[in-house]
């Protein structure tokens, strides 16, 4: 039977926060529609055994894969091969990185009448400094440059940590962007940039309520957006502790998961109590910086602009 899946890829180091985003997932879909799969490359055996018996427990899929199968690539990459990789009867496939939160349901997503040979994803929060005159700007444009992106193209380049697309365009994208990935030795944004390079033109803009920056809390914008989906792009993640600007509710999240499921509690590891320290205060100081690099510059109006003028599936008026 023709289905439609939320899709997450991870390696045994991304395994455990991977497994408590995908129980989230769970909550937000119509399960008779929809299932959540897990993509596990080269999970060790105990811990396919552990997250084998705990995604059966919880109603999540778990497929396996070895890293030969993505052609040697690291993990990452394994979202280039969803469509050779999952069960064939998948139609719609909405891919979601493991380092997220889901505040709302998932289904409007699936309701949209994405056309054939499109996908639906944010824009990157580089485009909205694309025309700072500053050195983060400069920074930007240099980057788009070297990979041989327009300014144009720039300006809708993507992020890749939700994507929602068929199957017929992630076998298209995929094979495309992975040709383009062995062409250099480095990529600096890896799977996003060669995703970029080969999907910029199928690209319909989403909203950022599908794929919230968690720093743009700071931007004084979420109120207007409404985030369902909440992605943690850069260290420390939520699983690590309570950082600003998250609470310790979403912390509470990842323990919770080790004592509903005692079996994959080994693979939730505690942050060093040093390192932590250093973090409150890392993000104390980005809180009071990104209040005024954020909040307080046109990247805010760029982003509502976006949201009002340019995205799909926006709640802002």
């Amino acid at each position: 039977m023709t289905r439609s899946c939320v899709c997450f890829t991870s390696d045994t180091g991304y395994i455990y926060p991977t497994f408590a985003a995908a129980r989230q997932a769970l909550a937000h879909v119509d399960r008779d529609r929809v299932d959540v799969v897990v993509l596990g490359i080269d999970l060790d055996p105990a811990c396919a055994a552990a997250f084998g018996a705990a995604c059966a427990r919880a109603g999540i899929r778990l497929a396996t894969a070895t890293r030969a199968q993505i052609g040697g690539a690291p993990a990452m990459l394994a979202r280039l091969f969803l469509a050779e990789l999952l069960p064939a009867n998948y139609r719609q496939i909405f891919y979601m990185d493991g380092d997220i939160t889901i505040h709302g349901s998932l289904m409007p997503l699936f309701d949209y009448n994405l056309p054939p040979g499109s996908l639906l994803a944010a824009n990157d929060p580089m485009t909205f400094a694309l025309e700072d005159r500053d050195r983060h700007g400069e920074n930007i444009r240099r980057h788009f440059e070297t990979i041989g992106m327009t300014h144009d193209q720039a300006s809708n380049y993507f992020n890749s940590g939700t994507i929602m697309a068929d199957r017929v365009t992630w076998m298209e994208i995929g094979s495309a962007a992975w040709a383009t990935w062995q062409t250099r030795q480095h990529w600096q944004f890896s799977d996003q940039d060669v995703l970029n390079l080969n999907a910029i033109a199928r690209h319909i803009p989403l909203s950022l309520a599908w794929n919230f920056p968690i720093y743009m809390r700071n931007a004084r914008v979420e109120d207007t957006i409404r985030p369902r989906v909440v992605h943690y792009m850069s260290k420390p993640k939520p699983w690590d502790g309570a950082f600003p600007p998250w609470t310790s509710a979403i912390h509470r999240i990842y323990l919770d998961t080790a004592r509903q499921f005692p079996e994959i509690a080994a693979w939730h590891r505690p942050m060093p109590v040093r390192r932590r320290l250093r973090y409150h205060a890392q993000q104390r100081y980005k809180r009071m910086l990104e209040s005024i690099t954020w909040g307080l510059s046109k990247k805010r109006c760029r982003i509502l602009d976006y949201e009002r003028r340019r995205a799909v599936l926006s709640q802002a008026a």
